[in-house]
């Protein structure tokens, strides 16, 4: 069996083939490059299967995927089953949400594709697990273990709960700049642009506005934009406690994301774990949850080859 497999962001579409029982090398593009959904693919297909026999394909989206024709929440693209599958000739395609494929890549991962944060527990084997991490957006999903099943949301889009009088004055200053301060506004790209922008004014600072890319390039030597970083992680371990606790996470939580391996070197897992496990009265509750970065280079594809393997796809 050949089929197409894509984790599709608002940023980058990433496609690979699934032939046989191997993924190929993942090709990536950009999502500005092309005018469509179905344009990509066809660029795909013709560099990944330039002979044909792609039967199926199964399609990560950075949206909810709802009704059809689902639509990326930071980008201009949109996608239906029935219009792909009679453009390319295909017998199934499935469309599922991007951290739900990464949900189901997590029974996949090995030890060398994760790098432990701290020292936590040793988890419960049927207890849920949870991935999420920030990329253009802030994506989470739950994998419950027991029935096989990933649980996507959109906890991105929650209200952010500051952790301290500092984290207050942030939080007022983001609903001023953005008019509502949800977890997105502060834990993603445009996020850990929006922290540097808000200390910057905060600290009386002048200093030039900086995209993401930028603030991580200028952390180290630029005062905001280091304290931009750290308050961005900062906020990411408040988040994923916070969910944890939500979920009943106790199998693991899974940080991944577009954005989190650019930081590695400026995580301190000691630190994060422990901002993550403060959650009084339920730190003892805490330490038994396993916490890991995602360091496999392309996290989604072994969830969506698994469901491709299903006949999902």
């Amino acid at each position: 069996m050949k089929a197409l497999l894509a984790d599709i962001g608002g940023t980058n579409a990433r496609f690979a083939l699934l032939d046989g029982g191997a993924v190929g090398a993942p090709l990536v593009m950009p999502v500005a490059a092309h005018p469509t959904a179905e344009a990509a693919i066809a660029t795909a297909l013709a560099q990944l299967a330039p002979g044909g026999g792609v039967r199926r394909a199964v399609l990560a989206l950075a949206g909810p995927v709802l009704g059809e024709p689902v639509r990326l929440t930071n980008a201009p693209w949109a996608f239906s089953r029935p219009g792909i599958a009679a453009r390319f000739g295909l017998d199934g395609v499935t469309l599922v949400n991007d951290f739900a494929a990464l949900a189901h890549a997590l029974p996949h991962l090995g030890p060398g594709d994760l790098l432990p944060l701290g020292e936590g527990g040793g988890g419960e084997e049927d207890a849920p697990m949870l991935v999420l991490g920030p990329g253009t957006g802030l994506g989470m999903a739950a994998f419950l273990r027991r029935e096989g099943r990933a649980m996507p949301t959109e906890a991105g889009h929650i209200g952010l709960g500051p952790a301290d009088p500092w984290q207050d004055r942030v939080v007022a200053a983001l609903r001023e700049r953005c008019g509502r301060a949800g977890v997105e506004e502060a834990v993603s790209g445009r996020g850990l642009a929006n922290l540097h922008a808000v200390v910057a004014a905060l600290r009386g600072a002048a200093v030039p506005a900086r995209d993401a890319a930028g603030v991580v390039a200028a952390a180290g030597a630029c005062p905001v934009a280091e304290e931009a970083v750290g308050l961005f992680l900062d906020l990411l371990a408040n988040f994923a406690g916070d969910m944890a606790l939500a979920w009943g996470a106790r199998g693991g939580v899974f940080l991944a994301g577009g954005i989190l391996p650019r930081l590695a070197t400026r995580l301190d897992p000691r630190a994060f774990r422990a901002r993550f496990e403060d959650r009084a009265p339920m730190r003892d509750w805490m330490r038994g949850v396993p916490l890991f970065l995602v360091t496999h280079p392309a996290p989604a594809f072994p969830g969506l080859a698994a469901l491709a393997r299903a006949g999902n796809g």
